[in-house]
């Protein structure tokens, strides 16, 4: 009896909860930590956010790089000009490599490793200048131009939606080029540059709340906008897209995937005898039941009204039946008990179907509602497989 509790809670919470509490229960902590709990609708969103990023800022480097050159010639000592010609070469040849490298579906392991990239190849150009430079310039003004690198990335992580982990893994990846080559150079515990270290930090710290500003209201539009508010589960577009790309791996690993289309029975009944604020409360209770049943897969949503649908990869048609089965009998076994003592019991029709070789995602979800409609027909409380 957990949903009716559940649901109990829920009638007793609404006089009380303020806005407050709501905003504290749109997100959870862990997601601006890690991307642990984030779903790979998401990750892939992110992914792409990033991608697109990196290689607009790669490009970025890549042209302005040589229009140092000509105040290399001026500045640098004529053996000195050579190496950083070549070394600014290098760094151009690079960045033009992380802007035209292209992949294909968005995923954010490439992601990352593209940031990585983003951050090695100018850390490189940094150590190496500070190496050959040496004391050959004295001229601290003119210094700047070839010193100013690790600051200038910790600006500009500001602009990627990053978690907690991430951004510090990346703010630490920078801070320590800078610390190990003064510390090589010999300069470290000196008084200016003991300062830039604080200097950077800070601007390391603006960076990771930047990046933390960013992931959250990437974060809180995403859900808005593939999040079913009254139940909490994904919507139809992101099933419909979820169902898309399981049905190319279900091709590609030779392996089966089945669907499962769900629908109320008398649900309008429900709304007119009770009224939609408790018909609200069965498609919640409802949505608890498909949680519980299917805790290991995330392919569950509302596809509409009172319909709900299941992508049930790597299992076939008799297992798909069972499962199936197993949501019927949970609704019997949850019954919806109102603030006023008033139970309400509810049933489901269920239509269950396994993809063919032929077809695609519209094909499958024609025949599944077809398994439905024949559940409703022939009584309703039924599992049906599509003919």
């Amino acid at each position: 009896m957990k949903f009716e509790q559940q649901v109990n809670n829920q009638y007793t919470d609404e006089a009380v909860t303020t806005s407050f509490f709501d905003w504290l229960k749109s997100f959870s902590l862990q997601d601006l930590f890690s991307s642990h709990n984030h779903s790979d609708d998401f990750n892939g969103s992110r992914a792409e956010y990033i991608t697109v990023r990196v290689r607009l800022l790669a490009f970025i480097f890549a042209v302005l790089a040589p229009l140092w050159i000509p105040i290399d010639y001026f500045i640098l000592p004529e053996g000195d000009f050579v190496s950083f010609l070549l070394l600014r070469l290098a760094f151009t040849a690079f960045f033009l490599l992380l802007g035209f490298w292209s992949s294909g579906p968005h995923n954010l392991f490439l992601a990352r490793l593209r940031l990585v990239f983003f951050l090695a190849i100018p850390s490189l150009f940094y150590i190496a200048s500070r190496c050959i430079l040496g004391e050959s310039i004295q001229d601290e003004g003119a210094m700047i131009g070839y010193s100013f690198l690790p600051y200038l990335l910790a600006v500009f992580m500001a602009i990627f939606p990053l978690t907690l982990l991430e951004g510090v893994a990346y703010a630490v990846l920078i801070g320590i080029t800078f610390v190990s080559c003064e510390f090589y150079l010999g300069n470290l515990f000196t008084l200016v540059v003991l300062g830039d270290v604080w200097l950077l930090g800070l601007l390391a710290g603006i960076a990771v709340w930047a990046q933390l500003a960013q992931l959250y209201m990437l974060l809180r539009l995403y859900r808005e906008a593939t999040r079913d508010v009254l139940t909490g589960l994904v919507n139809r577009r992101v099933l419909t897209k979820w169902l898309d790309l399981e049905i190319l791996r279900t091709r590609e690993e030779k392996r089966p995937l089945s669907i499962l289309l769900f629908d109320l029975d008398r649900f309008k009944r429900i709304n007119d005898t009770y009224g939609h604020l408790t018909g609200d409360h069965v498609l919640q209770t409802f949505a608890r039941i498909l949680e519980s049943e299917f805790v290991n897969s995330k392919y569950i949503g509302r596809y509409g009204g009172e319909e709900f649908l299941a992508i049930l990869p790597e299992q076939n048609e008799e297992e798909a039946m069972a499962a199936a089965e197993r949501v019927r009998i949970a609704c019997h076994d949850n019954p919806l008990q109102t603030a006023d003592g008033k139970v309400i019991k509810f049933s489901v029709s269920i239509g269950v179907a396994e993809l063919r070789p032929e077809e695609n995602a519209d094909a499958l979800l024609l025949r599944v509602d077809k398994g439905l409609y024949h559940a409703k027909e022939s009584g309703r409380d039924l599992v049906a497989r599509s003919a």
